[in-house]
Order: C-alpha cells, then structure tokens, then sequence
C-alpha cells in the first residue's frame, strides 16, 4: 500500500443489493454499512501515509444514501471519505455491448451519481460502446451530466481505442488532481503488450490526462517507480495523474 500515491477501488454491485441478513446467530449484517465501512477504514489509513491519496468507488453507487434508495439520508461520512466515483455502463453496455442503457437504468444511476457530484465528487463512467456514432455521443451525454468518461470499445479493458482522433478533450494541461482531469484511459488488461516497455510506450504516446491501471504487469511482475514515473508523461508534454486499480469485490485471473 505504501508504494502506492492513488487509487481506485473496485466496488462490484453485487455488495450493495442486499441491506442485511442473518449471521447464523440470529444478528442481522448490514452489508451496505460493512462495505462503507471498509471503504472508510482504507481511506483512513491511506491518508496516514499520504494525505492527498485518492479513493474512487466503482459502481455499488447506492452506498451514498444510508439505505440505498434514492430518497434516503445521505451517508456523509462515506461521500467526505472518497474523491470520486466510478460508473459502468451509464449510457451504453448496461444489457448488451455497443447498445444504449435502458433510459430507467440510466435516470437511476444518475440519482445517486449526482449525489456524489454535488458532494464535490468527480463523475468518471466507462461506456462499452465501439461504433463511432455510439462512442460520440457517450462523450457528449457524459460532458453534459459533467462527468468525465472513456468509451471502451473492448469489454476486458486491454487496449487503447484509435477512436476518437484526437481523443475527447484533449490538453496539454499538467494533471495534478482529479478534479483537473478532462479525460481518462481504462486500461487494466496488458495482455497484448509484450513488454513493460511496450506499454509504457503505448500510453505516453496518448494525451489521456488519468489514467487507471494495474500495478502488476504480466505473471505478478510490478511496475517499478521510474516506470510509473514515465507513465505520468504526456505526449503533448503535459504530465497526467495515475491511478492504480484495486478490486475489493472480487478475485480473478485474465
């Protein structure tokens, strides 16, 4: 954890449907409040060792209200304890990749998101989309909710789209937090990059002002601090924010 300056945490939906349950000994276990509770705990203590570190939730946006529904009272301390959330899937992917979400699915998430938002928390949605048309209008609907987005033309995450050219509001700004990011690369997957080397080079030629990636390369092989260092860099000069992605919800293998 001490190597790590950001983060993302990886919240999968799965924790947050169920409001509580029986342990076995008659006691229920409010799993929303467990989660909000991890998550806490993690902030604290990353913020013990660096005090500008950064937490993104994705997805299980309900944790933001006590009870998960959209009227409910909000959950201060959790909304003061991250930076920013992460959404899948907002306007395209929800049922099918490349397919618009269903407008009641996207009208749902929203509430929450602009909970988040209006609680000074930065907005980033990852659409599956990959016809042009599609991925266009993914940036457009985002950028006028004010979130900042990635329209991701491979599910898995393994690769940087050549759509669109340049990419969506791109800057030579220096990225130093999150609230200055314009845009953001997903890129988790490296299976198709042979090297670290190979990489590297990949994305510091983009102008992408975040991006979020694994610490691990291939077969469990670290990324070194003067490669992430190089990482920071952006073609146009300008120098971009890194963000490490950790998933809390699940293990998996790609």
């Amino acid at each position: 954890m001490k190597k790590l300056v950001n983060i993302v945490i990886s919240i999968f939906l799965i924790f947050t449907f169920s409001s509580c349950s029986s342990d076995g000994n008659g006691d229920e276990i409010e799993y929303k409040q467990k989660m909000r509770e991890f998550v806490i705990n993690i902030c604290q203590y990353a913020r013990s060792i660096h005090s500008e570190f950064i937490i993104i939730p994705q997805n299980g946006i309900e944790l933001v209200t006590e009870n998960g529904d959209e009227a409910g009272e909000l959950s201060q301390e959790y909304l003061n304890a991250i930076d920013g959330h992460g959404q899948e899937d907002l306007f395209f992917g929800y049922d099918n990749d490349d397919e618009p979400t269903p407008t009641e699915s996207t009208q749902y998430l929203q509430t929450f998101l602009n909970i988040s938002k209006n609680a000074g928390n930065s907005i980033l949605v990852t659409d599956y989309c990959s016809t042009h048309s599609n991925m266009d209008e993914s940036y457009s609907l985002n950028n006028t909710a004010g979130y900042i987005s990635f329209a991701a033309d491979h599910r898995v995450l393994d690769n940087i789209p050549e759509f669109p050219e340049p990419i969506y509001n791109s800057n030579s700004n220096d990225i130093l937090t999150l609230t200055e990011a314009k845009n953001f690369l997903y890129l988790i997957n490296p299976e198709y990059y042979s090297s670290k080397s190979d990489f590297i080079n990949a994305v510091t030629n983009t102008n992408y002002d975040l991006l979020i990636m694994d610490l691990f390369f291939h077969d469990g092989i670290e990324f070194t601090q003067s490669e992430i260092d190089q990482l920071k860099s952006k073609l146009n000069g300008g120098s971009r924010l890194l963000i490490c992605y950790m998933s809390i919800g699940e293990a998996e293998d790609y």
